[in-house]
């Protein structure tokens, strides 16, 4: 065996073992946190083969939930997932912002090893340029994506008999080479950009939803909240009766990617009967007083108090799409075989609420980090530690 044959076996090796430990040390929090008193038989029959529900949120505020202390966002169905779970409010990703938090949550690996160190996107829209067609196709946005070398945890769990399931936000490349079905999952619909609007599924123009290896246009119109939760229940349908990993990274309530600046200021998009549960906030618009760096003077703007209604109508939507997917659990019996971890990929953006922590999404600071709830192994015997604990250690 030459040295670069040997070096690839060992970093392989590496990898492997990287993710088959964190996979261990999710289900072995179920364990620890169970008090002594169950059968150990039964603990371990439940270990076995758990399934994992693993939902993220998108530029959420840390403070945005009823169980991390807000009282302006309804969200009844998260907050009934961290009364019989656990808080994590020292919980950090590798980034603060998207692709590279992604890319380290699936891979296990911090961004400077698997190089996805900074966001696969284009920034001339950020000053109202939209691609000709020619232009966009060469753009990093269309070629860049995560190395074929790495491993994500779906790979290895197809290993174990586990069927494998993402319905949302991708962000690691748009190529067939990068795209979910050649990196583990059995299953994608979804985007494969940074962001949307959430009823046209383009970005700045430019249609990103896909179905599994193609580009799909078949629910524009549909806000893809609805979308994503649509497709997982589908999915929990078809593979209950089996071990799964299914992972659900909605996109609210991150900012809609539109080149409309009335869209586009206002941040997150949102149904109008969520909307409504926010009376106390208007949806206004004011002309703007000086040039911006996207959008010129006297431009219609979206107020702060918009930005916050539109955010909070997303994030309670979300909520209740989550809910409906804890429900099918309930319905199905498996509830004590599947553990439910939910996060945001990192600190809040616009119009959100990040207190206490100082600054938000993009910011080293406290407040470029995510919130976090854990459920883990739902049986009798995993009790002392269950019932809103809260976990503070880094």
């Amino acid at each position: 065996m030459n040295t670069n044959m040997a070096n690839s076996s060992i970093r392989n090796g590496r990898l492997k073992q990287r993710l088959l430990s964190l996979l261990l040390l999710i289900m072995a929090i179920g364990v620890m946190i169970a008090p002594g008193s169950g059968s150990a038989n039964r603990v371990l029959a439940d270990l076995r083969k758990p399934n994992v529900l693993l939902i993220v949120s998108d530029d959420q505020g840390y403070h945005d939930l009823g169980c991390f202390g807000s009282d302006e966002i309804r969200t009844p169905h998260l907050d009934r997932l961290a009364a019989g779970g656990i808080r994590l409010t020292s919980f950090y990703v590798t980034w603060p912002a998207c692709t590279p938090s992604r890319g380290s949550l699936l891979t296990g690996r911090y961004p400077q090893r698997n190089g996805i160190y900074d966001m696969i996107r284009n920034e001339a829209p950020d000053y109202g340029y939209q691609y000709k067609p020619k232009e966009y196709e060469a753009t990093f946005e269309r070629v860049g994506g995560m190395d074929t070398r790495e491993v994500l945890i779906p790979k290895y769990l197809k290993q174990a008999g586990y069927v494998s399931g993402i319905f949302g936000k991708w962000d690691l490349g748009i190529h067939k080479r990068y795209l979910p079905l050649a990196r583990g999952f059995d299953e994608f619909y979804g985007f494969v950009n940074t962001g949307i609007d959430y009823y046209t599924h383009e970005r700045y123009g430019v249609p990103s939803m896909y179905r599994n290896n193609k580009p799909t246009t078949e629910d524009r119109g549909i806000y893809c909240t609805t979308l994503f939760a649509r497709e997982a229940i589908r999915f929990l349908d078809q593979h209950h009766e089996e071990p799964f990993f299914l992972y659900v990274p909605f996109n609210a309530p991150h900012s809609a990617s539109n080149l409309d600046l009335k869209i586009r200021s206002g941040g997150a998009q949102a149904p109008e009967k969520y909307k409504k549960m926010y009376p106390q906030w208007k949806e206004e618009y004011v002309k703007r007083e000086r040039e911006g760096k996207y959008g010129g003077k006297d431009a219609l703007v979206a107020t702060k108090e918009c930005r916050r209604l539109r955010y909070a109508a997303s994030l309670t939507c979300m909520d209740e799409e989550i809910g409906r997917m804890l429900d099918l659990l309930d319905r199905y019996n498996i509830s004590e075989n599947t553990i439910v971890i939910f996060f945001s990929d990192n600190g809040g953006g616009s119009g959100s609420d990040n207190s206490p922590l100082r600054g938000h999404k993009g910011m080293m600071f406290e407040g470029g980090k995510p919130c976090s709830l854990y459920n883990p192994l739902s049986s009798q015997d995993s009790g002392r530690y269950r019932n809103g604990c809260i976990f503070d250690i880094p």
